[in-house]
Formats: C-alpha cells, structure tokens, sequence
C-alpha cells in the first residue's frame, strides 16, 4: 500500500493531528493494528490517493476528487467483532485471510473516549444525518516491479 495522506500510523479524525501529511508505504499486514479486543483498526485520513499492488507492481490506484480515507486488512469487517451485540473475540481470533479488503471513506466519525472510553466524540468530528457524496477514480497500475 502507498498513500498521500496522513501516516505512517493510524489516525482518526479527531486523531490525526501528530499523523503528519506525506507520501508513505506499508503492508496490508503493517495496516493491521491488534487491539486486544478486536475493533476497526489501521485507518488513514486526508489521503489524495492510494495503491495497492500485489508483488510484480500490478494493482489500483484510487485518487480522491477532494479526501478520501482508507483501511485494507486481510479479514473481514465482521472479523473485528462488529455489530450490536459482541462476541467477546480476542487478537488470536482474527485470522489472516488470502484477500484484501479495501474500504475506501468519506470520512468516519471521531473515536471519542476523553474519559477512558466512555464519551462520544466532540460535535466537531461526529458525521450529521444529512445527504453526502463524495467521489474518487479507481484505476489500474502497474508500477513495474
């Protein structure tokens, strides 16, 4: 994976202020962060673009008509314990999968949790109900690996 974005580590709206803006690289598996309760993990903001090419350099390229942000793993979303009622999953369920998934965002809402987790994320980075688009252009690659 290389992006323009915020990097190298992962960041959140209302997280990225020390992810500083720059062209960086990375394994899917570098993407994956393994909190020990399984969640959304690796995500990046304020990308311009990103590639994913497998290892002879063939692969896509998404370029955001504004910003775009992104996770690629090798699971699932439903791996990470998603939905309204958790499976008590734990870092050794998550298994690697022989794919990637590619979630390419407008944006999400912030983490939150000033007070040890509790709290929702201040007004500013949550995402009101309200009609939004956002667009991007997918495209092969090949960078000639």
């Amino acid at each position: 994976v290389n992006w323009f974005g915020r990097g190298p580590h992962e960041n959140y709206q209302d997280r990225n202020t020390a992810a500083l803006v720059g062209d960086y690289k990375a394994s899917v598996e570098e993407l994956y962060f393994p909190y020990i309760r399984p969640q959304e993990n690796g995500y990046k903001t304020d990308a311009r673009w990103v590639t994913f090419t497998n290892t002879t350099g063939n692969g896509i390229k998404v370029t955001a008509t504004d910003l775009i942000s992104f996770s690629a793993h090798h699971q699932y979303n439903d791996d990470f314990d998603a939905g309204d009622k958790k499976q008590q999953r734990h870092t050794t369920d998550i298994k690697k999968r022989d794919f990637v998934n590619i979630n390419i965002d407008y944006k999400q809402m912030g983490v939150g949790g000033d007070n040890s987790w509790g709290r929702m994320p201040h007004e500013k980075y949550r995402i009101k109900a309200q009609n939004l688009s956002y667009s991007y252009v997918i495209e092969a690659v090949n960078t000639g690996k």
